[in-house]
């Protein structure tokens, strides 16, 4: 069984993708999706509290709430709280709680992946060890039609994007930020898997609602002008120019899709 969780907050659009994705799978599958606020505890202390514009009584302002509720299919379990929840790692919890065995995926509101792509990530897990790892690459969006160039720093940091998982008694998370199990196991590295074709397209900073909302969650001052700025300007660009924390990381950049 492969056991895919979403955790979400205001996941329109992209999030509305991911089910027709799921259903063409020819392999065993479910879909755990929990919807709510998180506290800025534990790995994620650093955040910021969700300012209450983008959230109503707890949940999604986006549409993201209504399109949850319409989903009819016994494989998709969406999970809620009746009080923000206590960081991430909660909401981890809640959505693997009674997984033992098979694949496990973390496939975010904002991350598209192909059906033939998460097969093969099952495939190659079953036949690996509890607590192994896989690694992976992504196209960045930081516009509509802009995508992160650089193979190296913001976007692909060594950290970033553990997103599957051979799971077995006992197996938990640690933390969220980065996703660290509370074992250690072997990793099927990003060069691996991107020799295989399992690259996916990350859909992060794609529109200007995301945009606002990072800027007032993650306290990046001015990230909405600047994002503005960052779509009207043609062809290949540094980002620091645009993402000012970026400043440590200057040959990062992204360029106008062809």
């Amino acid at each position: 069984m492969l056991t895919i969780f979403t955790l979400v907050l205001n996941g329109m659009p992209r999030i509305a993708q991911h089910l027709e994705t799921f259903r063409h799978l020819p392999i065993p599958w479910r879909w755990r999706i929990v919807e709510g606020v998180a506290a800025p505890l534990h790995c994620t202390s650093w955040c910021r509290q969700v300012p209450p514009e983008f959230q109503r009584d707890g949940l999604s302002v986006d549409g993201t709430t209504e399109y949850l509720n319409s989903i009819n299919d016994d494989r998709v379990k969406v999970i809620r709280a009746n009080r923000p929840w206590d960081g991430k790692i909660a909401m981890i919890a809640a959505a693997l709680d009674g997984v033992e065995d098979g694949a496990v995926m973390e496939i975010d509101a904002d991350e598209i992946w192909t059906a033939p792509q998460l097969e093969t990530i099952y495939q190659q897990l079953i036949l690996r060890q509890p607590g192994d790892a896989m690694q992976f690459s992504c196209r960045l969006f930081v516009g509509p039609s802009k995508v992160v160039t650089t193979q190296s720093g913001f976007g692909s940091r060594p950290y970033e994007w553990f997103r599957a998982w051979r799971w077995g008694p006992g197996v938990a998370f640690a933390k969220h930020e980065p996703p660290k199990l509370n074992r250690s196991g072997a990793i099927c590295s990003r060069k691996s898997t991107a020799a295989a074709g399992l690259i996916f397209d990350h859909y992060a900073y794609e529109t200007e609602a995301q945009a606002r909302f990072k800027e007032a969650f993650y306290g990046y001052a001015g990230l909405t002008e600047s994002w503005r700025r960052l779509q009207q300007t043609p062809g290949e660009v540094q980002l620091c120019r645009f993402f000012p924390w970026l400043r440590d990381e200057p040959w990062v950049k992204a360029d106008d899709l062809q």
